[in-house]
């Protein structure tokens, strides 16, 4: 298997206003940057799925690519992209390894953990799983599925990660929710989608580090 990294921040952020949650500050950064920088500890190389303009992520050292399915189609159009980028190197990748933009706790060990569950089943998708809830976003996805995808993309009632994953062998991989110092439980793919939460993951990361 080989497999890149692709984070997904191609999102309309409707619920922040339109602001674009990959470039809100967070501790001395911006959520990208701890993303990127969370991802990258596990896997090389990263590439960014944005339809933002790429010159906001200048500071990153990795490739900006934009959905190339039009009408904001979801997380699906990203992962496509990842796929196409893939595919297209030099020395192609077999799989890509996804998180979203939005989720600064990650677990640590999520890429390898995906990648162990699918080892020996090379055309299978594993996504993430914590308290019983899935998160498919996060996931491995075989390379080879590109076409399938895009087969199913072109019908614009079909946005549902989960509805596409369903159509494919797959697995699920359980993480821990974990437990902060003061006790209170933390789900590491808490995830900002309003104000509220930004503030809260800030407090949370203020709290960590």
């Amino acid at each position: 298997m080989r497999i890149a990294g692709a984070i997904l921040a191609g999102g309309q952020s409707r619920r922040m206003d339109g602001i674009d949650k990959a470039l809100l500050p967070f501790g001395e950064k911006r959520v990208i940057d701890h993303v990127f920088e969370r991802l990258s500890r596990q896997i090389t190389p990263v590439v960014l799925n944005s339809n933002n303009e790429p010159v906001l992520f200048m500071e990153l050292p990795i490739p900006v690519i934009p959905d190339d399915i039009d009408g904001f189609a979801g997380p699906l159009a990203g992962i496509l992209a990842a796929m196409e980028w893939a595919n297209g190197q030099a020395l192609p990748f077999t799989h890509i390894a996804t998180v979203a933009t939005d989720t600064p706790f990650f677990p640590d060990d999520l890429v390898d953990t995906l990648r162990r569950s699918v080892a020996d089943e090379r055309g299978c998708i594993c996504v993430a799983a914590s308290g019983g809830r899935l998160h498919p976003v996060f996931g491995i996805w075989p390379v080879s599925l590109r076409s399938d995808l895009r087969r199913w993309l072109s019908n614009e009632n079909h946005r549902r990660v989960m509805a596409w994953l369903e159509r494919h062998p797959h697995k699920i991989a359980e993480f821990p929710i974990r437990t902060e110092q003061s006790g209170v439980p933390l789900d590491p793919f808490f995830n900002i989608n309003t104000p509220e939460d930004i503030n809260e993951a800030r407090r949370r990361w203020n709290a960590i580090s």
